[in-house]
């Protein structure tokens, strides 16, 4: 892919199909941060797992910050629309590190003090940005539509994990699973389908399907997990009544 033209070329003979497949899997991303703000803030816990907030940040920051490549360079429609969209991921983004960094210390770092927790965070946020800037120099994807497959491949599996070391809904909502899986079917569609052969490799569509696959297991987990609110509002009676709550 080190030459984006067949890829532009492709999405030009699809402009519609793109636009609206492409379209509604921003929404679902959109519906899905939304939720995940929603539900952190009322859990009081981080929204989405450390690595994956820092690890799309600094993918999404990055692209938003190529403003010359995408406006000079490329000149194309496509990734011009994906450069105001992800503006919108970006403040998302750093909305959920802040409720990282607010909620999270006790159930992350119950040791540290707050300084050396918000130090360690704010750190390790830096240091992916090093990771990341390896990592896109080794990946052959000049306009970031491979390694977004990635991004998406990278979170119903920690989620899942997540779910299952709580035992509950807490930092997770069906809404969340909803517009995750809502953008995960349109944009592997989208891509697979629309934008020229790279895309259509096994290997990329396995990406897709695997995708797809933990994300109905990570939906499944949830609807079947006990709703975190429940379990606060029971312990806090049973706490009333000078029970000790399971």
């Amino acid at each position: 892919m080190s030459n984006p033209q067949p890829i532009f070329d492709a999405l030009d003979a699809h402009i519609v199909p793109v636009f609206a497949l492409s379209g509604l899997a921003m929404l679902g991303n959109y519906i899905w941060f939304f939720a995940a703000l929603k539900v952190a803030k009322a859990h009081r816990t981080y929204p989405i797992p450390v690595f994956l907030t820092f690890f799309w940040f600094a993918h999404d920051s990055s692209f938003v910050a190529r403003y010359d490549t995408w406006f000079n360079h490329f000149d194309h429609w496509f990734p011009k629309l994906f450069w105001v969209l992800l503006i919108v991921t970006v403040a998302f983004e750093i909305a959920f590190i802040v409720q990282t960094l607010k909620y999270a210390k006790d159930e992350l770092a119950p040791t540290l003090s707050v300084w050396q927790y918000r130090v360690g965070l704010l750190g390790g946020c830096a240091a992916m940005f090093v990771a990341w800037t390896w990592l896109k120099q080794s990946m052959d994807d000049p306009i970031y539509l491979g390694i977004f497959a990635l991004t998406v491949l990278s979170y119903p599996g920690i989620a899942i994990m997540s779910v299952l070391r709580r035992g509950n809904r807490r930092g997770m909502s069906l809404s969340m699973c909803g517009g995750f899986l809502m953008m995960t079917v349109c944009y592997f569609a989208a891509s697979t389908l629309f934008f020229g052969r790279d895309f259509q490799t096994w290997t990329y569509i396995l990406v897709g399907f695997t995708s797809l696959a933990m994300a109905l297991v990570m939906t499944w987990l949830v609807w079947r997990a006990p709703e975190y609110a429940a379990i606060e509002r029971d312990g806090a009676v049973a706490s009333m009544a000078g029970v000790t709550p399971l």
